[in-house]
């Protein structure tokens, strides 16, 4: 397995196709777990419309890729306030969970917002995604209150399942 940055929106895009099923996957554990419900389709588009957040030079998008070169899985690193960066969307395919795909991707990302001078490293997440939990934890990153640059801030809709993690990188 090896990870790769992906440096332009074109190199993003390719990924679209993941980015739908990790926010299908989502919308349908909301949805089954909480009975919660989210227009899918707008938040692949929304998600896709916002590349230049994750891309060089404001985020970065790693993937991890297999021995042939299939992609694993994925993660977006963007700007979070002056001096912090935010995990959005990582996501690791069903049959290549358990192959250390998700470690790896954390681990690109945190050391890319080491390099970029961040002083800590942000993530919301759902309290039902525990297997992402108990990774972002092993990994050093707490519990903490929602912070405003978060896309959930205040979302009342969610604010009863939305977990808010941090690791510092200045300790």
């Amino acid at each position: 397995m090896r990870i790769r940055t992906l440096e332009t929106v074109e190199g993003v895009r390719t990924l679209e196709p993941l980015v739908a099923e990790y926010i299908r996957f989502v919308c349908g554990d909301l949805m089954t777990r909480h009975g919660i419900s989210f227009d899918a389709e707008a938040l692949i588009s929304g998600t896709m419309g916002g590349l230049d957040k994750v891309i060089p030079p404001l985020g970065r998008t790693f993937v991890a890729e297999g021995d042939a070169g299939n992609v694993l899985g994925m993660v977006f690193l963007r700007a979070s306030g002056a001096d912090a960066m935010e995990i959005k969307r990582l996501y690791v395919l069903p049959e290549a969970r358990g192959t250390g795909a998700g470690r790896a991707l954390v681990e690109a990302a945190m050391a890319e917002a080491v390099a970029s001078g961040a002083v800590a490293l942000r993530l919301d997440t759902t309290r039902n995604l525990a297997a992402a939990i108990g990774l972002y934890r092993s990994m050093g990153f707490a519990f903490r209150p929602p912070y405003p640059e978060s896309d959930h801030f205040g979302d009342a809709v969610l604010k009863d399942v939305l977990v808010f993690m941090e690791k510092r990188l200045d300790a």
